[in-house]
């Protein structure tokens, strides 16, 4: 289990901290909607599709240091790069689903993350793409209430 806190809590909140010292009103208002999100998507997924190695009696339990660290803090990058960087929404959707994916590979040919009922790595994909179109939402509901501003 240290292995899940250290790679889903710790260093992702190592990112998170600098992130949340340079652009405090992204991660604010994007923090709780990714956390929503990964906590849906978790606790649905390790009920019928997949687990950890490391178990708890909850086998969602698990999931809490990526729930709380890894997936909000990817969200938060994500919307950074599309509200600062400007990258295209689409290439950016793309990108980071590619790599969330990526991420899950490793850790599944790895055999931290195993799959049952007929999951695959394809359905994985369409779990992060479907998470990312959201947050996605979530951040064009923001531009559209003015909660971001083009000063930030």
């Amino acid at each position: 289990m240290l292995i899940y806190i250290f790679s889903g809590l710790i260093l992702p909140w190592l990112v998170g901290f600098i992130l949340l010292k340079k652009v405090p009103k992204i991660m604010v208002v994007f923090i709780p909607i990714c956390v929503a999100i990964a906590f849906i998507i978790n606790t649905w997924g390790f009920n019928y599709y997949w687990s950890l190695k490391v178990k708890f009696n909850e086998l969602a339990l698990s999931a809490f240091p990526f729930n709380l660290g890894l997936y909000p803090i990817l969200g938060c990058i994500y919307i950074c790069t599309i509200y600062f960087k400007k990258l295209n929404i689409f290439i950016a959707i793309i990108l980071f689903t590619v790599t969330t994916t990526l991420i899950e590979f490793w850790a599944l040919s790895e055999g931290h993350v195993i799959y049952r009922n007929g999951w695959t790595i394809y359905l994985t994909a369409l779990s992060y793409l479907i998470a990312y179109v959201v947050v996605l939402g979530y951040y064009k509901l923001v531009l559209y209430y003015g909660i971001l501003n083009e000063d930030e």
